[in-house]
């Protein structure tokens, strides 16, 4: 039986505690924040994988994005496990332990250092600032394509080799006494043509094209992955070397041409993210000007290497309140521009600097604000991938500094080294293992979540509403009216004005007090949202509800009817206008005809499916004088309800039986 060697228990020991410390995302919940548009209210989604599925995959781009692929993985954890988030948290928790260990592999396979690239991808793994991306289900996007990056370069780097692997034969051919056996001989024999392809060559390209086209359809973010490989032909692949070849600028124009494919992608994937997106995610100029735009991302550079460093205070929205002044701005312009600088300095001896450095740089540029998406400043998720390059310039740049060793494990001969930096790390890996857990319990749950990212960030228009939201889903009404009220006390900025939070939080405020029979209450919320966004069907219909409790039915009517004319598909406010047109005590108000085809339209809608439409049929029926449907109809609401565990449906509709049976209508009180 063979041995097993270094590289095997290193993957393995990646692997198995990063599992163990995700592990605790198996018994989370779903989230209320952009969790329902993924997975727990989509309905597409939830019928698993399906022809049609993959189709509206492809062509529709929900939630803001044309991500197909994600799309699909949703619909494989549902075909897997339904609606258990446990399940759906596990496969993201698979897929960060499965980049953790690739990024490993594919280091150590460009470097030839087994430690070094050890050490980075142990930061990757067990990073806080990572948490978001791995425990949040709507950021499977995040290890998605993460996992297809690390093989879009797996497979470049097999293309790079066939190509040495081709020129070698060619130069021995030509200059038999020539030794190659590096990536760096290309620029050395200017006889031979640097682009040169073999069969496996194209074959490698290809499948490097592919993979990056899979990585593009999980996550528009990957669109810099052209300027990565880039990077990479310098350091570790060594195809061009300014200090040995005299880098001329065609050489470089060559390298480029080599990847115009790859930017051809990434141009195709930006199309169809400024598409998705043009919806009003994308916010113009008017709203954040490009100075703001510019001091932003200046100053959310210097942010995440200190959030890097220093990882407290994290939160899943982080407001985009700060107006920066222009020193801020200046100072971290000027930060950046340094270690810009000295990475460039050092990019003969030290070229491991300059690559992690524009790594980092490069890769946040699509989402560090200077096209501002949405209502925050800046976001964990988004250090995913770029963090990588700080931590290559972190561990190389250590490793090669010379510090003190010490002997460990005398005995059987030679004793071991341990340089002070190895155990250095060790105390760092244990430090962000420890924060990671931590940070890890603030994502259980919507409440959980959201009372966090209020305690660290303070005034947080957004968070406080989904907190409001949360508490309420759980019936802790009193609680959800105090967050929701103290979500209408924040001034809203530019970009949250846009977000609409606010009306959100109007219009869940005016149905609580609904619930409570506060309907005066009600009815001033439901016309706050009216006001401001007149469009708003929801609104509508509930202030019909608010209306009639009052007594006011003749103003009721024409809410129930605007908002059935705003949205003529959906069974919610068709419902509502036919309950009230067969229950109004106003006989002038009531029409049992039109009644019934508004509620035979509801069920139809709703496949039969729905108890509440089938009480409204033969409320309808009853109007209309046809007792022995109403009747019918009400014994099969009764049925139906039941069998779905709403007794207090059931118990209605027995109530209603009785009445038909006697030749009554039912009334609304």
């Amino acid at each position: 039986m063979p041995k097993l060697g270094r590289t095997f228990w290193i993957c393995l020991l990646l692997a198995g505690i990063t599992l163990s410390l995700y592990f605790p995302v198996t018994h989370f919940e779903f989230v209320n924040y952009d969790d329902g548009d993924y997975v727990s209210r989509n309905d597409v989604v939830q019928k698993g994988l399906t022809v049609s599925g993959m189709i509206w995959a492809l062509r529709v781009a929900h939630a803001s994005n044309w991500h197909p692929v994600t799309w699909v993985s949703h619909m494989m954890d549902c075909e897997l496990y339904g609606l258990n988030a446990g399940g759906h948290h596990f496969t993201n928790v698979l897929f960060h332990a499965t980049n953790a260990v690739l990024l490993f592999l594919l280091l150590r396979r460009m470097t030839g250092a087994t430690w070094r690239s050890a050490l980075v991808a142990a930061l990757f793994a067990w990073h806080p600032l990572h948490v978001e991306s791995v425990a949040w289900v709507s950021e499977r996007k995040d290890v998605l394509s993460a996992f297809f990056f690390f093989l879009t370069i797996w497979a470049y780097v097999g293309y790079a080799e066939s190509k040495v692997s081709g020129l070698k034969s060619k130069v021995e051919a030509q200059q038999p006494d020539v030794q190659v056996s590096s990536f760096k001989f290309q620029g050395r024999h200017r006889g031979v043509r640097t682009l040169c392809c073999s069969d496996s060559s194209f074959v490698w390209y290809f499948l490097a094209l592919f993979l990056f086209a899979l990585g593009l359809m999980s996550k528009p973010m990957l669109v810099t992955l052209p300027f990565v490989l880039l990077l990479l032909d310098f350091w570790p692949l060594g195809r061009f070397q300014p200090a040995t070849c005299n880098l001329q600028l065609s050489t470089l124009f060559r390298f480029f041409v080599e990847k115009l494919p790859f930017f051809a992608l990434a141009a195709f994937e930006c199309m169809m993210t400024v598409r998705a997106q043009r919806t009003g995610m994308i916010l113009s100029l008017d709203v954040v000007p490009l100075s703001g735009r510019i001091a932003n991302a200046l100053v959310t550079y210097v942010l995440y290497l200190w959030k890097m460093i220093w990882p407290r205070n994290l939160a899943v929205i982080y407001p985009y309140s700060h107006e920066w002044t222009f020193w801020p701005a200046a100072g971290a312009g000027l930060f950046l521009l340094a270690i810009s600088a000295a990475a460039l300095w050092q990019a003969r001896q030290r070229p491991y600097l300059a690559v992690g450095w524009f790594w980092f740089l490069g890769t946040l540029v699509p989402v560090i604000g200077l096209m501002q998406v949405g209502i925050a400043s800046m976001a964990d998720r988004y250090t995913y991938i770029p963090l990588i390059g700080i931590f290559i310039m972190a561990v190389w740049g250590l490793a090669d500094s010379s510090l003190p060793t010490t002997k460990w494990g005398e005995g059987q001969g030679e004793g071991r080294v341990i340089s002070f930096w190895g155990l250095a790390s060790a105390a760092v890996l244990i430090s962000l293992i420890i924060c990671t857990w931590l940070q890890l319990q603030h994502w259980q749950n919507s409440v959980t979540l959201f009372s966090h990212t209020i305690a660290v960030t303070g005034d947080n228009l957004r968070a406080e509403y989904n907190l409001g939201q949360a508490l309420a889903d759980r019936g802790r009404q009193e609680e959800a009216i105090a967050h929701y009220t103290r979500a209408l006390t924040i001034k809203p900025n530019r970009l949250e004005s846009a977000g609409h939070s606010q009306m959100s939080a109007h219009l869940n405020l005016g149905l609580i007090f609904l619930e409570r029979d506060r309907w005066a209450e009600a009815e001033a919320h439901f016309r706050t949202v009216i006001r401001e966004a007149p469009t708003l069907w929801q609104a509508h219909s509930s202030l019909g509800m608010a209306l009639v409790k009052q007594g006011k039915s003749a103003e009721a009517v024409k809410s129930y009817r605007e908002g059935m004319r705003l949205n003529p598909d959906s069974a919610l406010p068709i419902n509502e206008l036919a309950w009230f047109l067969a229950t109004d005590p106003h006989a002038e108000l009531r029409d049992g005809a039109e009644a019934v085809l508004l509620a035979q339209r509801a069920c139809e809608l709703t496949n039969g499916s729905e108890p509440r439409c089938l009480g409204t049929l033969d409320a309808a029926y009853a109007e209309a004088g046809r007792f022995e449907d109403a009747i019918a109809t009400a014994q099969q609401c009764q049925a139906l309800a039941l069998s779905q565990g709403q007794n207090g449906l059931a118990d209605l509709a027995a109530e209603r039986l009785e009445l038909y049976r006697a030749g009554k209508c039912y009334r609304q009180h």
